[in-house]
């Protein structure tokens, strides 16, 4: 659990430095690390990085994260 809270906050940390590719690619693996703990601070985290991105929404590395998130949570 706590690799993906990291992960989450690198990738906050990245997005605020004008850095939204690398950080996308930060979440792809918190994703997965989420998942797999089923950790509800690593889903709030990860919820509040995505909402960051929300600039860089057209982007395909934010499509392909949120494709991601959606064939993992089966949303």
């Amino acid at each position: 659990m706590q690799h993906a809270i990291v992960r989450a906050d690198q990738a906050l940390a990245r997005i605020r430095m004008g850095d939204p590719r690398s950080a996308a690619e930060l979440l792809q693996e918190c994703v997965l690390a989420a998942v797999a703990t089923g950790g509800r601070v690593p889903a709030i985290r990860l919820r509040r990085a995505r909402v960051e991105l929300r600039p860089w929404r057209r982007e395909d590395f934010v499509a392909d994260l949120d494709h991601h998130l959606m064939d993992v949570l089966g949303a």
